[in-house]
């Protein structure tokens, strides 16, 4: 089917094609891991970018790349109405702007602040969910239209959005696509899979061996590069009125054991191995509630100041960013076997770039130490520090 075609007999459900040849999209939380990624991948690809993030937000790679940053509180009343005038003219409102697990109600206030500049620019909103809205999934590898049942914060955060989502496009013909990433990990993240690389990497500045998991849960995972590459093909077949309404999981190609991505972990940081530890699936499923219903300050407050005191003298006192933080969030994500059936988003012509977390995490790894954000294994010379601004 020719764009000549489509102009000729357009669908009812039919993309806003005037404002697709102009190639432009809003793209909200631009600051974030996803987000940022999306400011580039669609910049690259000649699109016309404008970026908007909460008050205070480094919106600086947005920058970089050419995007025009905005700053606005997209749950509220005036930030709403920013979103809804940064919309015009735009071709698509991809909305990655998620303010945190837990966070339910803000979730949903930015969620509707998006879902109405599209509305109002008559475009399509691209909705960037997680894979956490299906919880454990009891069919594997699970598919799109499998039962959501999300058992964490994020997760349920994350559900409530997409449902609302969903309302709004039986109520109101909101044009709707979402994209469901696995367990993401990529450059410019702090928390996660990056969190886990930076204590494997002070363990190999300390020269300490880490013991790993016996096999364990089989977890899909995806570098942040390749979501927004998912996003850009699914903008640029918006000619595809079967999109609407639609879902897509998308991951990397090699699902891998606990531990085999925790190994992979130790390989990118240039950690030894200590020996495997026997892991068993009730045991690690009682842990995980014991974490939970831990207070922060008996024990996540506690590591995380031991892990800023390390952090601090891999850096001799001059570290180049804060340290990431760790919570109990990526605990549930390795608790039990998720992996994802990404087939609707392959019949597009999808291919991740990074087809295995093993290669991905390598290559984090290499770059965040060739840009002195990571401390290098005892024995290795240090790489210079980008240099500092400011006093």
């Amino acid at each position: 089917m020719t764009p000549h075609e489509i102009r000729v007999a357009p669908s009812k459900d039919a993309w806003n094609l005037s404002a697709v040849d102009r190639k432009a999209v809003l793209i909200t939380g631009a600051a974030g891991l996803i987000g940022s990624h999306l400011c580039e991948a669609f910049a690259r690809s000649g699109w016309e970018v404008r970026a908007v993030d909460r008050p205070g937000a480094d919106l600086s790679e947005a920058r970089a790349v050419g995007a025009a940053p905005s700053e606005a509180q997209l749950d509220s009343a005036e930030g709403a109405l920013f979103a809804a005038e940064l919309a015009k003219g735009t071709g698509l409102v991809a909305h990655a702007a998620f303010p945190g697990a837990g966070l339910t109600e803000e979730a949903l206030a930015s969620a509707r602040a998006a879902m109405a500049a599209a509305l109002a620019a008559g475009a399509p909103l691209l909705l960037l969910s997680s894979c956490t809205v299906y919880g454990r999934p009891r069919n594997l590898p699970c598919e799109e239209g499998d039962p959501k049942r999300p058992i964490d914060s994020h997760g349920i955060a994350r559900w409530a959005v997409e449902r609302e989502a969903f309302l709004w496009r039986r109520t109101r013909g909101l044009k709707l696509v979402v994209l469901r990433p696995a367990l993401t990990y990529g450059p410019r993240q702090r928390r996660g899979l990056a969190a886990a690389l930076v204590v494997a990497s002070l363990a190999a500045h300390a020269d300490r061996a880490l013991w790993l998991p016996r096999r364990g849960p089989v977890v899909h995972a995806v570098h942040a590069e390749d979501v927004a590459r998912a996003a850009l093909l699914l903008a640029e077949h918006q000619h595809l009125p079967a999109l609407f309404g639609r879902a897509y999981n998308v991951a990397d190609d090699v699902p891998l054991p606990l531990e085999e991505l925790a190994r992979a972990v130790l390989h990118a940081a240039g950690a030894r191995e200590a020996g495997r530890l026997p892991y068993s699936p009730a045991s690690a499923r009682a842990g995980l509630w014991v974490l939970r219903h831990t207070p922060s300050w008996v024990l996540w407050n506690r590591l995380n100041k031991r892990l800023a005191r390390a952090w601090l003298r891999a850096w001799e006192g001059r570290p180049p960013a804060a340290p990431p933080r760790l919570t109990p969030d990526l605990l549930e994500q390795l608790a039990a076997d998720r992996y994802y059936d990404t087939s609707r988003l392959r019949a597009l012509g999808f291919l991740p770039r990074w087809p295995s977390a093993i290669d991905g995490l390598l290559e984090l790894a290499s770059a965040s130490r060739a840009q002195g954000l990571l401390p290098a294994p005892r024995g290795t010379p240090e790489l210079p520090a980008p240099a500092r601004t400011g006093s």
